[in-house]
């Protein structure tokens, strides 16, 4: 046997009143490789917070995505070592997602795990680590309970503390200095300054914010300080409401602002709301599907107003339609962006293009043949699939009901028993898991005729354009009916619409074969030529499909 070994480290926030630091857990696995002549390569230690999406976690036994454990796992799938030396076999896991982990990338690389305290069994590994799953929920319903008490009788949790207030032990205490801004938060809005002038007034002022385990990407943004004025109830009443399990709390504190000034800003809000809502004038062929290239997407908006030579704003003889990109914070505006397009001219350019692209069904059918031999290549694989893992768990099954039997006749002890249904239980997990991730298999009927359905469908699909491109409406009904059923074509087709800092239009389009060959659904259900002639209305957006789907761009 090789003698390369690593040792694993990790903190224990489970069992704070034993021993075992960091540093004590690696002096006794080297002394255990001292003791059993192995060669040290490497040190993984999990003893710091890290950051899991936007949030910093503790690198508990329960998850599978502590950096060293899968940088170890990493390691030996490459082969690096072939002895792992832990202090306990809970600081590898305490949950079966994490020891199903490790164990499989033991067995699959063929490496041993040794601990420094206990011995290591991988035949009863998933019974211990459920047992340790079922003490750690104790753990934390006995923890939620305690919170909860200490809640009730009006001290503070732990948490982030809302701005002007501090947490000092079991209390909450205001900082003046914090408190000082929020006050002049709640004046500035009440003399009709908007929130982006508040916000150039905190940072010109110097306003200190609180901090975060996120990296801030803008200094006061706008949440910021909408999330100071939502709390006007809380800072005029003096109350600090904290949530556990669903209920909530309230811990009294001292007080911000008055009571005449959370009067005051609630009339002010209740005029605000009382606005009527903006009307859109305008249809929006691009709505929904069109984004810049730094990724934002966009909206849309009706203009009444538009500035002269002088730079002064005067009324539109007539309101045009204009995309816009949502981004409004200065500090996160792409340079390259181009901020806004007339809707009629960018509806006039991404309609061109998808009727050049179906000038050309040739290129759309070799696309879709493509298609179609990988979408059948994965349905029989995945059927294949599906019937040997049944066929394993079949015989799992059966194996279980014989170790039983055997237990029960006497041929074997209830050690043995509990071994062997172990190893079974953790082969089933396995297979489950597979089963699950092969997800649902598509319908392998409906790709039969599939080229004589889907030349069908895009002969039905130009007969339609060319329709809209000959309609000439007369009425404000039957120009909306024409919008609706190229609107069709628009959800049908196409992927999205990115605009460039030129103002130029990059339309993507999706091939949904998956919609157009179920056979339940019907082609007259797509087909805008058919809509057409019988002088209906498409009234609803086809949604996405979650089945895979080619992309072809059209510059």
């Amino acid at each position: 046997m090789s003698n390369r070994a690593v040792i694993y480290v990790r903190t224990s926030s489970e069992h704070q009143g034993e021993k075992s630091s960091p540093a004590e857990q690696e002096a006794d696995c080297r002394q255990l490789a001292a003791d059993k002549g192995l060669v040290i390569v490497n040190v993984y230690r999990d003893i710091e917070k890290y950051r899991v999406r936007t949030k910093l976690v503790e690198p508990s036994g329960t998850r599978s995505d502590r950096p060293g454990l899968v940088e170890m796992l990493n390691s030996a799938a490459r082969d690096e070592f072939d002895i792992i030396l832990a202090w306990r076999e809970d600081r590898l896991y305490r949950g079966m997602r994490a020891m199903l982990l490790v164990l499989e990338t033991i067995q699959d690389h063929k490496v041993t795990v040794m601990l420094a305290r206990e011995t290591f069994d991988p035949k009863i590994a998933p019974l211990r680590a459920w047992v340790a799953q079922m003490e750690l929920d104790g753990m934390k319903e006995r923890m939620t309970m305690g919170v909860k008490a200490r809640l009730k009788s009006g001290k503070a949790n732990t948490g982030q503390d809302r701005y002007g207030y501090q947490r000092q032990g079991d209390q909450i205490v205001l900082v003046e200095e914090e408190a000082f801004w929020v006050r002049k938060i709640f004046e500035w809005y009440l003399d009709g300054c908007r929130l982006m002038e508040i916000r150039d007034r905190l940072i010109a002022g110097g306003a200190p914010q609180k901090g975060s385990s996120v990296p801030r990407r803008i200094h006061w943004a706008r949440s910021s300080i909408q999330a100071i004025l939502k709390s006007a109830k809380e800072y005029a009443y003096g109350l600090k409401i904290q949530s556990r399990k669903g209920e909530l709390f309230e811990i009294p504190v001292e007080p911000i602002i008055d009571i005449a000034t959370y009067d005051s800003f609630r009339e002010m809000r209740a005029r605000k709301k009382t606005y009527p809502a903006r009307r859109v004038h305008h249809d929006y062929l691009l709505g929904g599907v069109l984004k810049c290239d730094c990724g934002n997407k966009w909206g849309a908006r009706t203009q009444k107003t538009r500035k002269n030579r002088k730079g002064v704003l005067v009324e539109r003889k007539t309101t045009t339609g204009v995309y816009f990109c949502r981004q409004n914070h200065k500090d996160l505006v792409s340079p390259d962006c181009p901020r806004h397009i007339g809707a009629k001219k960018a509806d006039d350019e991404a309609w061109e293009k998808i009727c050049r692209a179906l000038d050309k069904p040739e290129y759309l059918l070799s696309q879709a043949m493509d298609l179609v031999d990988q979408l059948r290549a994965n349905a029989s694989n995945l059927h294949e699939e599906r019937g040997r893992i049944e066929k394993q768990l079949q015989r799992i099954n059966h194996n279980r009901q014989w170790v039983i039997t055997q237990a029960r006749e006497g041929r074997f002890t209830n050690n043995d028993m509990e071994q062997q249904l172990a190893t079974l239980t953790l082969q089933e997990i396995s297979y489950k898991r597979d089963l699950y991730a092969l997800g649902q298999t598509i319908n392998i009927n409906a790709l039969n005729n599939w080229e004589e359905k889907f030349e069908e469908y895009l002969a039905d699909l130009q007969v339609g354009v060319v329709e809209l491109k000959e309609a000439a409406p007369q009425t404000e009904e039957e120009r909306h009916r024409v919008f609706l059923l190229k609107k069709k074509v628009v959800d049908t087709l196409v992927e999205e619409v990115t605009i460039n800092r030129n103002r130029e239009l990059n339309v993507v389009i999706r091939l949904d074969l998956q919609k157009i060959l179920d056979q339940d659904a019907g082609l007259e259900n797509l087909s805008p030529a058919a809509y057409s002639r019988r002088g209906e209305i498409y009234t609803h957006t086809q949604s996405s499909p979650a089945h895979p789907r080619h992309p072809a761009s059209c510059a």
